[in-house]
């Protein structure tokens, strides 16, 4: 598989000479597998849980994050991802609860409760 580079600049995914749009703003993105791994950050106020994305190196959204079902607040967006020690995809929450999330759907389990 050819693997384009992909950048984010003031807020964008760009992919090749490809804008990705998200609804808010990207934050971090990482390369995993096949996938480009997207956090995007929504703006202060605004109640967005599943703020993960697994996009195709051609730009295709494939699939949304579930939601955290931990906590009890109502604002419990991801705050970062990472490859753990197994290289696993990991996204970290809010909440305090780090989740390995499955690349092939987004589905999550629990890893670790960090707080």
């Amino acid at each position: 598989m050819n693997k384009m580079a992909f950048v984010i600049v003031n807020g964008k995914l760009t992919i090749g000479d490809r804008v990705i749009d998200f609804l808010h703003p990207v934050e971090e993105a990482l390369a995993y597998q096949d996938l480009i791994i997207v956090r995007v950050e929504p703006p202060a106020g605004v109640i967005f849980n599943k703020n993960v994305y697994g996009v195709s190196h051609e730009g295709k959204v494939l699939w949304q994050i579930e939601e955290s079902p931990h906590g009890t607040q109502e604002d419990k967006p991801y705050v970062n991802i990472y490859i753990g020690q197994n290289d696993d995809l990991i996204a970290g929450n809010w909440n305090g609860v780090s989740y390995l999330v499955n690349p092939e759907n987004g589905e999550i389990m629990v890893v670790s409760f960090d707080k």
